[in-house]
């Protein structure tokens, strides 16, 4: 028998703490013609001024992109890849841009060993080998080549400006470097990226980054050829080869961007787009999504212990799925029906108890905080109404660490996405089976969220995040407020965050969450641990007077528009 709102709602009122939801707070971006929010004030900055200049989303999209690789390296550039969603404003039409990095066509469920069997964590981290092949830029000119407006060159113009010209040490690049440096790797190798007045830089200190600026004016010349197919391929092949990697020149040539359909699932009266595998994160949102449907949320109050309580076992339920199913379309079968089928979801609902935590066998039998810091997103509005939703990546904080200096870049260590043996953890302790296991030419599993919110036809907004597996839990966090607590932006995405990913079986609860549920959580029987969670989320929303822009808190990001 299904259970629902009617027959939870006593159980509920009696239970917790039920409370009307304050007042919103009036948001402070509001931009009447076109928004841009990304982690990043320069790179909000330059796709403001691609807009104003006559640039669609598309064009902004590739700007702000390859900015961010400028003033954040440690989180994304031509070194990585990533996921796209893109509305076009003219059919109403969402498609989905898949530039994901592959396994290089050496690469084997070995690869990663010592000698006693044990996973090398230099190997499958830092080195070489840990590098997948890039797919940034394939992605940026399959957007614009079917959706920009502007002349290639001149969308790239801005962005070869800032490398060269330089910019201020902006304070996240030098708190991801202190990071770095805390956890024992030597800044060395990083200090061929900038041309700067000392090494690491200070706060205050001017940054150039000569090399990239060159590598940006080749490309606004000649397109993605010269870093998929000249000497800027045997410049990265080269690098990597002497970091006793496996890709190739072949691997180069071969890589595609590849154009997907969206996972679409309805929650509150709208349509939720999101990315289908390689990507998870569009299951596992729509899987709880489909959950919380069973649940009176708008008749709680946000944060207090009964949402939490209701979130925290979906998302585990979720999380078990994506391990043991998802992978690779490409490579495996993924049931998308079964995982979204009614007997399913009214099993997570069954499972759920109203003042007790599940026992862990409750999500299947199982087969410390991650470094989130490899990572970008940024969401785009313009004038016309086309909306993209864009997130990049290169993995960890700066990657492989594997440098080109010719070239300004950092290469990805996208490989450590896949798990290393069967049943085993990725470097996010995500635990995976067969799907995810290494495969040449694959691409590995990730958590990477964008999503475009549309209702009754009409865009309402594009969000997404950063932060490893937690960009999964952020965003559909924000996405509930957003459309069940009509919250603004800003404030959904400064509201304090949960995350459960299954394995380990812990309730993470950011430190800013109210001790009181904590304790109250804890009285239920979940392992609650307490921490800062760095994960951030960036969203642009429907306001009355326009689109509201919000950048996160926790990430120093900045908005920008029209």
């Amino acid at each position: 028998m299904t259970r629902t709102w009617s027959s939870f709602a006593p159980a509920l009122l009696a239970l917790f703490w039920v409370a009307v939801p304050a007042a919103a707070s009036e948001p402070q971006h509001v931009f009447p013609r076109a928004a841009v929010a990304s982690d990043s004030a320069l790179a909000s900055r330059i796709g403001a001024e691609v807009l104003a200049a006559g640039g669609n989303a598309a064009d902004a999209a590739v700007a702000v992109g390859l900015a961010l690789g400028v003033a954040q390296p440690f989180a994304s550039g031509l070194g990585g890849g990533g996921f796209l969603l893109y509305r076009d404003a003219a059919t109403g039409e969402v498609l989905a841009l898949d530039f994901r990095e592959t396994a290089p066509r050496a690469s084997s469920d070995t690869m990663f060993l010592a000698e006693d069997g044990s996973i090398d964590r230099e190997l499958y981290l830092f080195s070489g080998r840990s590098v997948a092949t890039p797919g940034e830029l394939r992605g940026w000119w399959a957007l614009h080549e079917r959706f920009g407006r502007m002349a290639w060159a001149d969308v790239i113009a801005p962005v070869t400006r800032l490398a060269s010209e330089g910019f201020e040490a902006p304070e996240l690049l030098l708190q991801r470097l202190a990071f770095v440096e805390e956890r024992g790797r030597s800044l060395d190798r990083l200090g061929a990226l900038y041309d700067a007045p000392q090494w690491p830089p200070q706060a205050g200190d001017w940054l150039r980054m000569p090399a990239l600026a060159a590598t940006l004016g080749q490309i606004a010349a000649e397109g993605w050829g010269p870093f998929y197919e000249g000497e800027m391929a045997d410049a990265i092949v080269r690098r990597v080869r002497a970091e006793r990697g496996v890709l190739d020149a072949d691997d180069l040539v071969a890589y595609r961007a590849v154009w997907r359909e969206p996972f679409v699932t309805e929650f509150a009266g709208h349509v939720v787009y999101g990315m289908g595998p390689p990507s998870s994160s569009g299951l596992v949102i729509a899987q709880v999504l489909r959950y919380l449907e069973h649940f009176p949320l708008p008749l709680l109050q946000w944060n207090e212990a009964a949402t939490t309580h209701i979130l925290a076992h979906g998302l585990a339920h979720a999380f078990a799925d994506r391990a043991r199913y998802l992978g690779d379309e490409d490579f495996v079968v993924v049931d998308r029906d079964a995982l979204l089928s009614a007997a399913r979801i009214e099993h997570m609902v069954q499972t759920w108890l109203p003042r007790r935590a599940p026992e862990s066998r409750v999500y299947g039998p199982a087969i410390a905080p991650p470094d989130n810091g490899g990572t970008a997103h940024f969401s785009i509005v313009d004038e016309a109404g086309n909306a993209v939703a864009v997130t990049t990546t290169v993995n960890t904080t700066f990657g492989s660490f594997v440098v080109v200096d010719e070239l300004g870049i950092v290469l990805n260590n996208e490989m450590a996405d896949f798990t290393p043996t069967a049943n085993s953890a990725n470097v996010f302790g995500l635990y995976g089976a067969e799907a995810n296991r290494v495969e040449p030419n694959k691409r590995p599993l990730s958590s990477m969220a964008p999503l475009i919110v549309t209702r009754e036809g009409q865009l309402v907004g594009s969000l997404g995040g950063s932060g490893g597996p937690r960009i999964i839990s952020g965003s559909l966090m924000v996405l509930v407020q957003l459309l069940l607590y009509r919250a603004t932006a800003a404030d959904a995405i400064a509201a304090p965050r949960i995350h459960h990913q299954w394995q380990p079986n812990v309730l993470y609860v950011e430190e800013t969450l109210p001790e009181s549920v904590s304790q109250r959580l804890e009285a239920y029987g979940w392992t609650v641990q307490r921490q800062p969670f760095g994960n951030a989320v960036q969203a642009v929303w429907r306001h009355p007077q326009g689109w509201e822009a919000a950048s996160d808190p926790r990430k120093l990001g900045s908005p920008a528009g029209i």
